[in-house]
């Protein structure tokens, strides 16, 4: 085992020393791959943004509560006090009936060329109920915790109706969707991408070592013995490609760490782009490794065979 391990090690310094003496085509080589890599990273990184946005928004699902008409003062500020408390609700807003008519007054006024007064009379009184404005928290936002929080508001006393619009929802959910399945499909593609990149790159050493395999070949090296140092260049260029692709997106948050402050001052919200956590960190170094050991497996298989000692 620790020969087997010994063997290993020396290929691997030996792949790095000769990176080293080809610091051109190793950095060309390296900086593909990160670039390569950069795309799917930040397309994950705004989706992700996007859903975080979306959970800290001012503007997330609010339930309308209409109450009954005849409820007395001390009944609806009871009822109002009791779904303020409620664990699921973040703000609660009690809007009678007469501050009701005054907003709908100001909207009505540009779109009817009846007066509102008008309506009023003929009426005889306000129609509109008294009701209460609720905002669920962060954790009640989603569509189905909202249909739970509708239902369960629902069962108290002195409710007549209440109204959850989740149209903005489902289209900012659809919209989040559709991008999501162009990230998958760009970073597959992507990777295929790269793989082509990794594995052009490989075939060319293995032609400029073709005189060195033909004659370890020729004294009874095994094709695990020559695979082995070219599935360590794979690694290697997508181990560096991968940090170099670490490097570039802290650079582009140190970019846009001003504009962002102040847009974060503006709405008075949390940070808005996603951070990267050490778990996803460690998965971008690992595919990039993966990644390169494939194209590096690839090019071995295509292009070594051909190779025999003469």
């Amino acid at each position: 085992m620790l020969t087997y391990l010994t063997r290993h090690l020396q290929v691997l310094f030996a792949t790095l020393g000769d990176m080293r003496r080809t610091p051109t085509a190793t950095i060309n080589t390296v900086l593909i791959i990160a670039i390569t890599l950069l795309l799917p990273c930040l397309l994950y990184i705004g989706i992700k943004s996007a859903q975080s946005l979306s959970q800290n928004w001012e503007g997330r699902p609010q339930i309308s509560i209409f109450l009954n008409k005849d409820i007395s003062d001390s009944t609806a500020s009871a009822l109002f006090q009791e779904i303020q408390l409620h664990p699921s609700i973040e703000l609660a807003e009690f809007v009678t009936p007469e501050a009701a008519l005054d907003e709908f007054r100001i909207l009505s006024a540009k779109s009817s060329d009846i007066s509102l007064d008008q309506e009023l009379a003929f009426l005889g009184e306000n129609p509109l109920p008294p009701s209460i404005v609720v905002m669920p928290d962060a954790s009640s936002a989603g569509p189905t915790q909202l249909v739970a929080l509708k239902e369960e508001l629902a069962l108290f006393d002195g409710i007549e109706s209440i109204r959850l619009d989740l149209d903005w929802t489902n289209r900012f959910n659809a919209i989040l969707g559709v991008f999501t399945r162009i990230a998958i499909l760009l970073s597959g593609l992507l990777g295929v991408a790269l793989i082509l990149i990794v594995g052009n790159t490989i075939k060319l050493l293995i032609f400029n070592r073709r005189s060195e395999i033909e004659i370890i070949k020729l004294v009874g090296g095994t094709n695990t013995f020559v695979r082995r140092p070219f599935l360590y260049y794979g690694a290697l260029f997508g181990l560096f490609g991968a940090s170099i692709t670490l490097g570039l997106l802290k650079l582009a948050g140190h970019l846009v760490s001003a504009p962002l402050a102040k847009l974060i001052e503006l709405y008075d919200t949390a940070a808005m782009v996603y951070t990267l956590h050490s778990g996803e960190i460690a998965t971008i170094l690992i595919a990039g490794v993966v990644l390169g050991w494939l194209a590096a497996r690839w090019s071995v298989a295509q292009h070594l065979r051909h190779i025999q000692p003469r």
